[in-house]
């Protein structure tokens, strides 16, 4: 393999920590010590493949330890994945490295298609695309065709078994086989989801209306032709969720599904109701520097809790609904999704225009959301959530409005933009406010003999003034997240409104003391990263 390890590498520590966490029911432990690790030794997902390599049966005797690596090479691919979105060229280089290596494993007989599996797992929960090199060794993993059917004997054989032993949950079984087959070609993956939409088990065609919301649109354009060759045969619940998910799809994807709702219609099939189902609770996190929010929501089942949840980060990043839980379970579930992020406990309504914003931001790339936000949606008992954009400069002239007129005053405006780094409820949500991208590096780099205020100055007046306008989304955005606290909470919404309208009217950056700290802070960052 390409690293070698020594006995006692903090990725070996790193694992086995994770390992006995997750062999006692407990969330793997990540916390900001474990994200500094993964940020700063991205070269450690050769060692975490060969460590889980190593130890998963047949080949090994330790599958929890190789699981340990493996939920650790998720959390590395996924920082170098966050890098790769700042247009880092070192990290897509260094993920096609590995995904070269891997694939050279594989020819060598050193991995079998298991691990393979795993390893697109990984990449997929990482939001990585397979490189068509380890689609092909994934493909070729796969027995021969026969003649007589799209797929295999044997992988029809195998779609069965996930479909019982995930209890006919259309959910849980659609999760295991899109997460399994990342590292196959679309053109296969578009064989599995057509094979599950024509075969002759009715969970199997549930599981395949799911795949509607595919990563990839030609997934989602093959099993919508399948669904229209047996809508006579759907459910009243699926043509529920078809409906349900329709505008969920780019614009140029729904005639697809509306052929397979009128069919289902014509055979006489009705949509069935929500079911029944509640929030308790809904806790949002702030939005961070790369705009990322995420939202957790409580339901009760029963004496239990189910903890259901939406990342959104420029469109629907991730969803799902978890298993009912006991209250501590609950609790250290919790505990491990906030981490140290600051939440507050938002509205519904708060939460469904954020869904809506945000869904429609993926249409808008021609994106399909996660099926996850269709359990999501049963899970509360419905949600007639509708792509809309939310209108930034309504949102904003709403907030001002709401702001004491004595604050507008000039001096008082004045003084509130000098001191706006100096609000206290903002030192834990702008942790994550800088500017990284290679061209911030370099800029930073080109002007490394100047003194830290001049250095924040020059960034202040060439990058963050070009970035103006998504400063002021998060700025506004976060002021929205705040006006949610109850009143005697007193947040600093008022002043993040009068931050934000400055962005937007234009004035100097240099005035606004939350922007210098901002320059200030990304300064650090890349000191502390090594990228100076």
């Amino acid at each position: 393999m390409s690293r070698a390890q020594t006995k006692s590498s903090p990725t070996d520590e790193h694992a086995r920590r994770i390992a006995q966490a997750i062999a006692k029911g407990r969330p793997p432990p990540f916390n900001d010590a474990f994200d500094r690790y993964c940020e700063s030794s991205p070269r450690e997902i050769f060692a975490a493949f060969t460590g889980a390599a190593r130890h998963m049966p047949p080949v090994g005797k330790d599958e929890p330890l190789a699981i340990g690596y493996l939920f650790l090479l998720q959390r590395l691919l996924e920082h170098l994945r966050y890098r790769t979105d700042r247009g880092y060229a070192d990290a897509s280089q260094l993920i096609a490295d590995f995904q070269a290596d891997v694939v050279a494993q594989v020819e060598a007989g050193n991995v079998d298609g298991r691990m393979l599996a795993f390893v697109g797992g990984a990449l997929h929960q990482s939001k990585i695309p397979a490189s068509p090199e380890l689609a092909a060794a994934s493909t070729n993993q796969l027995v021969d065709r026969n003649q007589d059917g799209p797929l295999p004997t044997d992988v029809l054989a195998a779609l069965a078994g996930i479909l019982e032993a995930c209890d006919g949950d259309p959910f849980l079984a659609v999760g295991s086989l899109i997460e399994s087959g990342h590292a196959m070609p679309a053109e296969t993956r578009s064989a599995l989801a057509v094979g599950l939409a024509l075969a002759s088990v009715p969970e199997a065609r549930g599981a395949a209306v799911l795949f509607l919301l595919d990563p990839n649109s030609t997934v989602r354009q093959a099993v919508a032709e399948a669904l229209a060759q047996v809508a006579a045969s759907l459910t009243s619940t699926e043509v529920r969720r078809l409906i349900a998910m329709r505008n969920w799809r780019p614009e140029n994807e729904r005639a697809a599904v509306d052929a397979v709702i009128r069919k289902a219609r014509a055979a006489g099939i009705d949509c069935a109701p929500w079911e029944a189902g509640s929030i308790e609770a809904i806790v949002a996190t702030s939005v961070d520097g790369a705009t990322a929010q995420g939202f957790l929501l409580i339901s009760p089942v029963g004496r239990k809790k189910r903890i259901s949840s939406v990342l959104t980060k420029g469109g629907i990043a991730n969803a799902w609904s978890g298993e009912p839980e006991s209250r501590r379970q609950m609790e250290m579930s919790l505990a491990a999704a906030g981490m140290d992020t600051p939440t507050l406990a938002v509205s519904r309504s708060y939460l469904d225009r954020i869904v809506a914003h945000e869904l429609a931001l993926s249409i808008e790339k021609r994106e399909a959301p996660p099926f996850g936000l269709l359990q999501v949606a049963e899970t509360i008992g419905g949600a007639d959530w509708q792509p809309a954009r939310m209108a930034f400069g309504e949102m904003l002239a709403g907030l001002i409005a709401e702001v004491p007129k004595a604050m507008c005053e000039p001096a008082a405006l004045a003084s509130v933009l000098r001191k706006s780094n100096e609000l206290e409820e903002l030192e834990a949500v702008a942790q994550s406010w800088f500017e990284d991208d290679p061209q911030v590096a370099q800029a930073v780099e080109r002007a490394r003999g100047r003194d830290r205020a001049k250095l924040a100055t020059y960034l202040l007046q060439s990058v963050i003034t070009r970035h103006r306008d998504r400063w002021a989304d998060i700025v506004l955005r976060t002021a929205l997240w705040m006006r949610e606290a109850p009143p005697e909470a007193d947040l600093c919404w008022r002043e993040l409104a009068i931050v934000a309208k400055a962005l937007v009217d234009g004035l100097d950056v240099t005035e606004i003391g939350l922007m210098r700290d901002i320059a200030s802070r990304t300064i650090a960052v890349l000191r502390d990263a090594g990228r100076m």
